[in-house]
């Protein structure tokens, strides 16, 4: 079985007694594993959250959790592992037996882990795609009160007010810290950008005075803009948000940037691929079903399903823009063995 090691964090080697004994090895890798019956799984599922309770992670996992148990015919545990912007959360989840009763859900974020500090979580190949069942756009919000009400105004204190503007993400490496990186880089002007655990983390930073701003979906800035504390200025998408009907797209305010977020769940590589394929049904079933898209909906998300293929070339293809995106990043301190050697 596998031991990940994470930024110093042990995590404890789970001994599996093996079925058949003959080699005395461990069950991680699930040979003996066996595809569960229609309305039967291998026991409770675990999926792992790598973020806070109430950011946007949190919400589309727990829209799912009634969904995901009647498909399974089992329970189903959402367990919340903040840190490392998702290092620990992956370590926890490598490190449980490889049956099918463990899974994560994942963004475009967890394409830095290897390359800002946790070289042995890489998610090219240690990961096993099942599918993506969210996409989602950045959405720039301030507070109500702030100097700026408008795209315009903002890039225009932004450039009079270089590196002042202080905007909150969640994580070094994240999928909102990519997006304000795009941000600057398209407008042409400086900001600091300040990670917290999670979306509604920042959002509280934002409300509290602690930063300027906010880069995250629509569906986590909700809270604080239909309260009518902070308002969205603009979302970084193709077109604007089915949500956000009123709020211009950053490309209709002179900014030629859009940065789309695809959010899914992966188990790991060592499960047997056809308990992968039958975990991904079941999953598809979910995420599919009338009672979640629904749900989602009245909360601001924008759900899809993109099957385990696609995914794994969308993993792929964020691996390189990570590198080419981040490169020269402080945090840029490390690289997954695949390309070390």
């Amino acid at each position: 079985m596998r031991t990940i090691r994470a930024l110093a964090v042990t995590v404890p080697l789970l001994l599996v007694a093996t079925a058949c004994g003959d080699d005395g090895g461990g069950e991680n890798a699930g040979e003996d594993v066996e595809v569960p019956a229609e309305g039967e799984w291998n026991g409770d599922l675990t999926v792992y959250v790598p973020a806070a309770a109430g950011g946007g992670f949190d919400i589309m996992v727990r829209g799912m959790q009634d969904q995901m148990a009647q498909s399974l015919g089992s329970s189903v545990v959402v367990t919340n592992v903040t840190g490392a912007s998702g290092a620990i959360a992956a370590a926890d989840m490598l490190n449980e037996p490889a049956d099918g009763t463990s899974m994560m859900v994942v963004s475009r974020s967890i394409s830095s882990v290897p390359y800002s500090g946790s070289p042995e979580i890489d998610p090219v190949e240690d990961f096993a795609p099942l599918g993506v069942t969210v996409q989602d756009v950045s959405a720039l919000s301030v507070r109500s009160d702030a100097p700026y009400q408008s795209v315009e105004e903002f890039i225009e204190y932004a450039e009079q007010n270089p590196g002042e503007i202080q905007i909150g993400h969640s994580g070094v490496g994240s999928v909102w810290h990519a997006a304000g990186l795009l941000l600057a880089e398209a407008a042409g002007v400086e900001f600091s950008f300040v990670p917290y655990d999670g979306g509604s983390a920042s959002n509280a930073a934002l409300l509290a005075g602690e930063i300027d701003a906010v880069l995250n979906s629509p569906s986590e800035t909700r809270p604080i803009t239909d309260g009518g504390d902070a308002v969205t200025l603009g979302v970084l998408g193709d077109e604007r948000a089915a949500t956000l009907p009123d709020v211009p797209t950053l490309q209709e305010e002179g900014i030629d940037v859009t940065y789309s977020v695809w959010r899914g769940y992966v188990v790991s590589a060592e499960t047997p691929e056809p308990v992968q394929e039958e975990l991904a049904a079941r999953l598809e079933q979910a995420a599919t079903s009338e009672e979640y898209v629904s749900a989602m909906e009245e909360v601001g998300f924008e759900t899809t399903w993109i099957p385990a293929d696609e995914f794994g070339e969308l993993i792929a293809e964020e691996d390189e823009l990570v590198r080419e995106l981040f490169e020269g990043e402080d945090f840029m301190t490390t690289m997954p063995e695949r390309l070390s050697e």
